[in-house]
This record gives C-alpha cells, sequence and structure tokens, in this order.
C-alpha cells in the first residue's frame, strides 16, 4: 500500500493565525471531495482537531500530546513530537501547511508560503516573531522540494526575492465555502445593526496592514454625508485590536469592531450590506472578496499586491493609500448600473475559484515529487 502524504497543522491556533486556517481547513476538506477522493495523514494540536472535526474526520488524525499551547511550544513539538512520529510512520512526503518547516527528517519536503509580508512588511510582526520568521521563511524556502502559494502573486515574488525555479513553485488557490440554502439567524446586536441602516461590511483581523485606519478616516468623513451610515468591522482580534477600538471611538460612534462572530452573523451581514470594503494593503490571496462575490454583493477593493488577481472584474479597486477616492466611493450608494456590473462579475468570477480546482491542483503539485 502506498504510503499517505502527511500535513503538518501543529501551528494551527483556531482563531488566531487568520486566513491561512481557512486556507488549510478548506483544502482538507476539497481534498475529500477530490475523485478519486485524497486522504492525509493530518498532525495537528487538539484545540484544531476539536474545532475542525468535521473536516479531519476524512483524514487520518494523529493528534498532539497537548490539547493546546503557545506558538513557541508548537515549534518545540514540531521539532520533537513530529520529528518521532514521522520516523516511526514514513510517509511519501510531509506537507508543511504554515510557512515554515522544521528541522524533521520525514523524506520530500512541501510547504505552503501565504505570503512573505514577514520580509516585506516585518513592523506587523512582534519583535520576537519577526526574528524568527526572518529566518524561517527563507530557510523554509531553501530546504522544501516543493512550495506551494495561494496565487500567483505570491508565487512571482517568491521567484523574484530568492531566485526559484519555475519548477519548484505551484499556485494553489483557495476557494469559496458554497452557500448555504438555509435562513441565517443572527444574533440580536447584528439584526439591530442591519435594521439601523445601510452596512458596510469589513471583514478583516485588526493587524495594521488591513489599513483599518485610513478606513475609518474615509468613512467618518462619508458619514457625515450618510447619517444612516454604519461601517461593521468582523474578524479575529490582531495586535491592532486596542489601538484600532480607540482609533473608531475618536472618529464615529457609527463604527462596530465585533471581533470574531459566529457564522450566522457572518452570513447574515454578507447578505444585508450594502458592499465589502476590503482596503487591505496586504494580501496573499483576499478570501473574503470571494466569499462577497459568491453571495452577490459588490466589492470594493485595494488594488495592490494578489487583491487584483483574485478579484479579477469583480470588484472596483481603488488605492488602498489614498483616502480620498474611498471617502468618495462611501459617500453615496453605488449607482445602479455599477452595482448591478459588479454582482454580475463577482459571481463570474468565484465561479473560477472551486473546491474541485484547489484539490486538483494540491494533488498534481504532491505528484511533481512524491
Amino acid at each position: 500500500m502506498t504510503p499517505p502524504i502527511a500535513c503538518n497543522l501543529l501551528w494551527l491556533r483556531p482563531g488566531v493565525v487568520g486566513g491561512t486556517e481557512s486556507y488549510a481547513t478548506r483544502l482538507l476538506a476539497a481534498l475529500t471531495e477530490h475523485e478519486p477522493a485524497t486522504a492525509v495523514d493530518v498532525y495537528a494540536m487538539g484545540d484544531a482537531a476539536d474545532v475542525h472535526a468535521t473536516v479531519l474526520s476524512g483524514h487520518g488524525l494523529h493528534p498532539a500530546p497537548r490539547a493546546d499551547a503557545a506558538a513557541p511550544l508548537r515549534v518545540g513539538l514540531e521539532r520533537t513530537w513530529l520529528a518521532r512520529a514521522l520516523r516511526e510512520h514514513p510517509h511519501r512526503l510531509v506537507h508543511h501547511l504554515g510557512g515554515t518547516v522544521p528541522n524533521v527528517d520525514g523524506g520530500p519536503t512541501a510547504v505552503t508560503v501565504h505570503d512573505l509580508q514577514p520580509i516585506h512588511d516585518p513592523a506587523n510582526f512582534s519583535a520576537l516573531k519577526r526574528r524568527w520568521l526572518a529566518r524561517a521563511v527563507p530557510a523554509a524556502i531553501d530546504a522544501a522540494d516543493l512550495i506551494c502559494t495561494p496565487s500567483d502573486w505570491v508565487a512571482d515574488t517568491i521567484r523574484e526575492r530568492f531566485d526559484v525555479g519555475d519548477t519548484r513553485v505551484r499556485t494553489v488557490s483557495a476557494h469559496a465555502r458554497p452557500t448555504s440554502a438555509a435562513q441565517p439567524r443572527p444574533t440580536a446586536p447584528v439584526e439591530r445593526l442591519l435594521a439601523s441602516g445601510p452596512v458596510l461590511l469589513y471583514p478583516a483581523m485588526t493587524m495594521a496592514h488591513k489599513n483599518h485606519r485610513m478606513l475609518f478616516r474615509a468613512f467618518s468623513v462619508a458619514a457625515e454625508r450618510r447619517s444612516d451610515l454604519q461601517l461593521v468591522c468582523v474578524g479575529a482580534v490582531g495586535r491592532a485590536h486596542d489601538e484600532l477600538v480607540a482609533a473608531a471611538a475618536a472618529l464615529s460612534d457609527r463604527i462596530h469592531l465585533l471581533g470574531h462572530v459566529p457564522g450566522d452573523d457572518l452570513s447574515a451581514l454578507m447578505a444585508g450590506a450594502e458592499a465589502l470594503v476590503f482596503p487591505s494593503r496586504y494580501e496573499g490571496f483576499g478570501l473574503p472578496v470571494l466569499e462577497a462575490q459568491q453571495v452577490g454583493l459588490p466589492v470594493v477593493a485595494s488594488n495592490a499586491t494578489a487583491l487584483p488577481e483574485v478579484a479579477g472584474r469583480g470588484a472596483l479597486l481603488l488605492d488602498p493609500n489614498d483616502v480620498d477616492p474611498w471617502i468618495d466611493v462611501m459617500s453615496a450608494p453605488l449607482p445602479a448600473d455599477t452595482r448591478i456590473e459588479l454582482i454580475r462579475a463577482g459571481a463570474a468570477n468565484a465561479e473560477r475559484y472551486t473546491a474541485k480546482s484547489m484539490a486538483a491542483s494540491q494533488v498534481a503539485a504532491w505528484e511533481t515529487i512524491a
């Protein structure tokens, strides 16, 4: 029997690591739907195994001896417990989905590098994490037999920065989850927000590169022109959260930072918002853009990094460093013809990103080294 592929998810801290969590879990779900279904051995902490039990049920799960742990201990477990486990259970290859490669002897190695932000914009990380990633990311790119990226833009930045040959880098794009036919049942606070006036939605972790500050400044001006306009920001709490809460409070009482919200709340906001605004200055992919396009929510996004590639023609793209266009676009509802065209083009663009294509791309990439 052919040994399975091993996937290292020890780095995955539910609700903490942002878009990389969505990417990894959607890949694993897509693999079980692939023809033929592709099961892998997953090495993960207990917290990830519990939160993502449904996704992981289609794969072989090897839980770590700790249910939960901070990042440094997870790195230590990669170098000790994972290393022993891979020696005892040989695999065709080991895929590290978190962007770094521990020094373990597991045969051929693949790594998913989600972006080069630790190198391009290191100020977004703590001093300790900045120093570690400055060594770990280049080391992973050097060590891996296969480098997977979520977008062509990330693949190109890796080739340019590290002079990596085309054959070692493969794009495996994420996909938007199929929409549920069930009517979302939002919590009372979200119901009240949707009933209080037009809502602009920004789903993003509260990190500096997500550019909330610029959006808040633009919104505060637009809100003077539209007395009932609301800006709702959802997403995991990041390093800039407290600063952004203070900045929002100083500018407008109609800026709402809700943090992580339940799935029904997010679905209701996607269904009821006037538009998705996504001014991030740095994205290796930008999954919320696809999710909005899939449900018919018009998208206004940054024209930086991977976002033009991912959004295609289904978004109004603006300079994330120029506040005036964002003021203009939020100061009035989108013209009807613009809104209709964004919805139409967005739906067509989202159809390019499917679970089937994600799984097929990953399996094809593995086959180049397995």
